[in-house]
């Protein structure tokens, strides 16, 4: 089954128009589209080019330093252990078993420095870029409220992180870009009207036939987000059960993820910690 919001980059790697599909039913006008373009450009210059300070490239040399320390260890701590059983030295030199711990514990001691300024340094860029873009997405969310009041959404409407495909065409076959279950995170409000399931993006409005809907099938793996997009943090109580955890900067990971199947021609993949809430709405069940 293809993905419902599927990107083809195969042209384009800037590409983000979702394929063609047959329950697009309305788009914004391009005054709004433009409205939302430029909120969207506002977003990005709002936050500042960051010139590293002194202290930053000091951390981030020291931070690389230890990394190499601990390589290096590590591997001479390994070539010694095999190379010494093989060759039978550590039986005429008792003193390599010492050498070897010592070079295993200053691998270990020296990784926890290395993780140690790594997140002191994630820590500080973060509290950074938190403060501007919160200021910055305020012109966003109106822009937002214009678009969603434009394609009829209403205020009851659920708020459900959807995960869409980017792909290619290489020799005839689409193939995903970037690793397996990676996924650029997108928000759609979603709701019920005129007996259809209505999945309205920043732009567009999707009206699906819920005789269409055949009920969904479970992704028993891991998944990756490029960015969290809710107002509760990810290990917030709401969020708990789910175990969803940091990846790098803006990215999670958690496990679990579910297809709805549509006609068995499309799916739309929805995150675990979403889905209950859509399960629910739907009143589906699992297709084995």
């Amino acid at each position: 089954m293809k993905n419902l919001f599927s990107v083809n980059k195969t042209q384009s790697p800037e590409a983000s128009d979702f394929d063609e599909v047959p329950y697009l039913s309305a788009r914004v006008s391009e005054e709004v589209k433009d409205k939302l373009k430029n909120a969207f450009s506002f977003v990005e210059e709002e936050i500042p080019q960051h010139e590293p300070t002194e202290e930053e490239l000091a951390l981030k040399k020291q931070s690389t330093c230890y990394w190499v320390i601990c390589v290096v260890c590590f591997l001479a701590s390994l070539i010694l252990f095999f190379g010494g059983s093989r060759l039978g030295l550590y039986d005429s030199m008792p003193a390599l078993y010492a050498l070897d711990l010592v070079l295993m514990v200053a691998a270990i001691v020296f990784n926890f420095k290395a993780r140690r300024i790594s997140r002191k340094q994630m820590s500080a860029n973060e509290s950074r870029v938190n403060v501007d873009f919160t200021e910055a997405t305020k012109r966003l969310e109106a822009a937002a409220a214009e678009a969603a009041s434009e394609l009829g959404v209403p205020e009851g409407a659920l708020s459900v992180d959807i995960l869409p495909f980017h792909y290619k065409i290489k020799d005839g076959t689409p193939l995903p870009l970037g690793k397996k279950n990676r996924f650029d995170n997108l928000s759609v409000s979603l709701f019920l009207e005129d007996g259809r399931l209505c999945l309205a993006t920043a732009q567009e409005l999707y009206r699906i036939p819920l005789s269409e809907i055949r009920g969904y099938r479970a992704y028993d793996e891991d998944f990756e987000i490029d960015m969290w997009l809710k107002p509760e943090e990810h290990n917030s109580e709401k969020y708990a059960e789910f175990g969803i955890r940091k990846s790098g900067f803006f990215s999670r990971k958690a496990h679990g993820f579910f297809g709805l199947d549509i006609g068995g021609r499309y799916e739309v993949l929805i995150p675990c910690y979403d889905f209950g809430q859509v399960r629910e709405l739907l009143k589906i069940s699992e297709i084995s």
